[in-house]
């Protein structure tokens, strides 16, 4: 357990947006590299990293070393300090805090954590930032997210950030394999709407066309097969045919 890398911080939406379209249209990207959450910890002027200091650190003013201390504690195994990790969940304001801490939960073996990433999940009235980081620790942690379908297919339906939509899009194959079948269908519906809809930017549309791949359903080939000519940018086409062809392996 000691020494186990946890998740880094959740890049701002704009940041993740310009990767994906960078990528999809074979522009350069350099990868940036992740600080571990010790030297993380340094640069916020964290020197003592011992038990005692790193749970004082659950309730520096910063969110981020808050979370930076609770990751620490549990990449050492830290189990002592499970307490005091609960008491600052419990606590916490911040959206992302709140899905790393509980992070560190998980990998301490506390259920506690597990059970506040679902209920953020499942909370309709959770901004889509939070969503997208209870989600993406629950990824992490290899837990189950179909509880989080019917929240991230409503969230699709209101959100105007482009971003948001396609980031929600892209994850909604880790929850298909997990609900039932009414919602399995819906899942597919509304990613085929977003694929075919062009009105809809290049990155929600690539990223719809990827899901379906991914999913494999059967029924998606002939949906894609019809985005193909209406693709007006040649990358986005390419795109769609990779994911066709992906698809039609899968049968």
């Amino acid at each position: 357990m000691k020494n186990r890398c946890l998740s880094p911080f959740f890049a701002p939406v704009t940041f993740v947006f310009a990767v994906v379209s960078a990528f999809a249209q074979n522009a350069p990207f350099t990868p940036l590299r992740v600080e571990t959450p010790a030297e993380a910890l340094r640069s916020h002027g964290i020197t003592d990293l011992s038990e005692e200091s790193l749970t004082t650190a659950l309730r520096n003013r910063d969110p981020q070393v808050r979370t930076l201390a609770a990751n620490k504690l549990a990449g050492d195994g830290r189990s002592d300090a499970v307490p005091a990790i609960e008491t600052a969940l419990a606590d916490e304001k911040d959206l992302r805090a709140q899905a790393q801490i509980a992070e560190a939960l998980v990998i301490l073996h506390d259920p506690k954590g597990v059970e506040r990433l679902r209920s953020m999940c499942t909370d309709t009235s959770m901004p889509s930032e939070g969503l997208l980081a209870a989600i993406d620790v629950l990824q992490i942690t290899h837990s189950s997210m179909g509880v989080c379908a019917q929240t991230v297919l409503a969230a699709i339906s209101r959100e105007k950030d482009i971003g948001f939509i396609a980031m929600f899009a892209s994850r909604l194959p880790l929850m298909y394999r997990d609900v039932s079948p009414e919602q399995a269908r819906r899942i597919l519906d509304v990613l085929e709407n977003l694929l075919l809809d062009q009105k809809q930017e290049f990155t929600v549309r690539l990223m719809s066309s990827e899901a379906l791949a991914q999913i494999g359903a059967p029924e998606s080939a002939e949906m894609i097969r019809e985005a193909i000519p209406r693709a007006a940018d040649p990358n986005l086409r390419a795109s769609f045919e990779r994911d066709l062809k992906t698809l039609e392996k899968k049968q």
